[in-house]
């Protein structure tokens, strides 16, 4: 019975204070806690450093489960021969990358960079740095 009057002691007088207090009438806040990155275009810068030239190249929508598209610019043949014709870009799922034309013939291949997002891999010649741009 001791319990029943406490509780109901406990109820009466912290019931008012709750529903009164400042922070009732207040709305929550949308907070953001982490951000997921969402499929669509992504940007890289791609840097030779032998000849010192670059150019951009935009990774698209995903055509495969381990591809995506991509769009180079005219500019980009400068930066390595074949570049400027790239059209799929391949997620090995080893930390490499391979960027080919719309006949699946290599241009590149690139993996993790120390520094940069993706460094070249193959051609064994090639001195190719991707730098993500957003």
């Amino acid at each position: 019975m001791a319990i029943r009057i406490m509780l109901a002691g406990v109820l009466a007088v912290g019931g008012p204070l709750l529903w009164f207090s400042p922070a009732h009438h207040n709305q929550a806040t949308e907070i953001i806690t982490g951000s997921v990155r969402t499929p669509g275009k992504e940007e890289f810068t791609v840097s030779n450093m032998q000849n010192r030239t670059a150019c951009l190249i935009t990774r698209g929508a995903m055509t495969t489960l381990r591809s995506s598209s991509v769009i180079a610019g005219e500019d980009c043949a400068q930066v390595w021969p074949g570049l400027a014709v790239v059209r799929n870009w391949t997620d090995n799922g080893d930390g490499t990358i391979e960027l080919t034309d719309i006949r699946g013939e290599l241009i590149l291949t690139l993996g993790l960079g120390d520094g940069v997002a993706y460094e070249s891999v193959e051609p064994a010649d090639a001195a190719i740095a991707l730098t993500s741009v957003n």
